[in-house]
């Protein structure tokens, strides 16, 4: 297993009772097939995640939760690596209150 390395910005939305504006999560190294690591920094709620190609699919992609493949349910205080392509966007929806996520671009894992 190889240390995650970021190539993009660190961003973060809360997730609330509805999808918020999305967040995009860019490569600065041009890499189109990138991973994004997504890490809930709150200590006690869940989020579902939801990422697409744009903020309209990302939000849908949350709300729709386990009917679609392209969303993430990120518990409380945990961390996942997912592959993305490279400018997708990312929103969530909390399961309680709000949770807020971190999004960052990059590879290994």
């Amino acid at each position: 297993m190889n240390p995650f390395r970021p190539t993009g910005p660190l961003l973060s939305f809360t997730g609330g009772s509805s999808a918020p504006t999305s967040v995009q999560a860019i490569s600065t190294d041009n890499i189109v097939n990138q991973q994004v690591v997504l890490t809930n920094t709150d200590t006690t709620n869940d989020c579902v995640v939801g990422w697409g190609a744009s903020d309209a699919v990302a939000k849908l992609n949350a709300a729709a939760g386990s009917t679609v493949n392209n969303c993430y349910y990120l518990l409380a205080r945990s961390k996942v690596v997912i592959n993305a392509p490279s400018g997708s966007y990312f929103s969530g929806i909390a399961v309680a209150s709000t949770a807020v996520i971190k999004v960052q671009a990059g590879y290994g894992a």
